[in-house]
């Protein structure tokens, strides 16, 4: 049976100053800034014409997105998630992050055949970023595929968010619940870890070797690559075939909110999933 997840639309950060998250998106990321509230502690921007970065700084008795409330929904904390970027552009984001002073660590996560350099590094507020490098041509396209961004000068090449690494206190009742209560699609696992993915469209496929597809990596409370954590309380929104997931939803008896064709889910680890209709 075919996956209602289709691709994702977007991430919300947690942060502890807004106006310095701002600085960081917009002037490293280059990311256009669409919308800020400081009373609600809230900053939106587009990545692409299908994803968008959210900031929340946490405010006690305050919900960043009164819709969300019932939900107790939060931005994520120390998330690691990826970023798309033509594999000719990497070493020019090296230098990049090197002009603003940004430490990072690269890993090849390829084969000796088939390299596949990835670059690791931090935002301000513990976040772990990625870089990884997408073969355009590649048949494995996601429903809203990559395409090269203008970005300032100053800014990474950067074309999409490629991936979201979660949390999950208990693994084993994660790995069945996902695909059972949302239908998500089960990829594979790693084999020395507790480390599954799910591939963000209608079948699993293999990861990696410049594949487009995006990713929902779930892992227990462990140090991945680079020193990087999955991300606890997150807040992740994906494209879907809504009234499917609904269906799904329903069954399982997780607590949501339905509303103008938006469906927000709490799942039992405290992550909050929003599942939208396509565009």
């Amino acid at each position: 049976m075919p996956s209602p997840l289709l691709d994702l639309a977007g991430i919300t950060l947690e942060v502890n100053h807004l106006p310095r998250g701002i600085r960081f998106y917009t002037q490293v990321l280059g990311l256009e800034l669409l919308h800020q509230d400081g009373a609600q502690g809230v900053a939106h921007f587009r990545v692409n014409g299908a994803q968008t970065l959210t900031l929340w700084k946490p405010v006690t008795r305050q919900a960043n997105d009164p819709r969300l409330a019932p939900l107790r929904a939060r931005g994520a904390s120390h998330l690691h998630y990826a970023w798309q970027i033509q594999p000719d552009d990497l070493d020019r984001s090296k230098a990049l992050l090197d002009e603003q002073g940004i430490p990072w660590t690269e890993i090849d996560l390829g084969t000796p055949e088939r390299p596949d350099p990835t670059v690791y590094f931090f935002d301000p507020f513990g976040h772990g970023l990625e870089l990884r490098g997408v073969d355009l041509s590649d048949e494995r396209q996601p429903t809203y595929p990559p395409v090269p961004a203008r970005r300032p000068a100053h800014a990474l090449p950067v074309m999409g968010l490629r991936e979201v690494a979660l949390a999950f206190s208990d693994y084993a009742a994660m790995k069945a619940r996902l695909p059972r209560a949302y239908g998500f699609a089960y990829a594979k696992e790693q084999p020395d870890r507790d480390f599954a993915q799910f591939t963000l469209g209608p079948a699993p496929e293999p990861d990696g070797n410049g594949t487009p597809r995006r990713w929902l990596y779930a892992w227990d409370p462990q140090v991945g690559l680079a020193d990087m954590f999955g991300g606890d309380h997150a807040l992740v929104q994906f494209y879907a075939d809504v009234a499917e997931v609904l269906a799904l939803v329903r069954a399982e008896g997780l607590p949501h909110v339905l509303e103008e064709g938006r469906l927000a889910v709490r799942d039992p680890e405290g992550h909050v999933f929003e599942f939208l209709p396509p565009l």
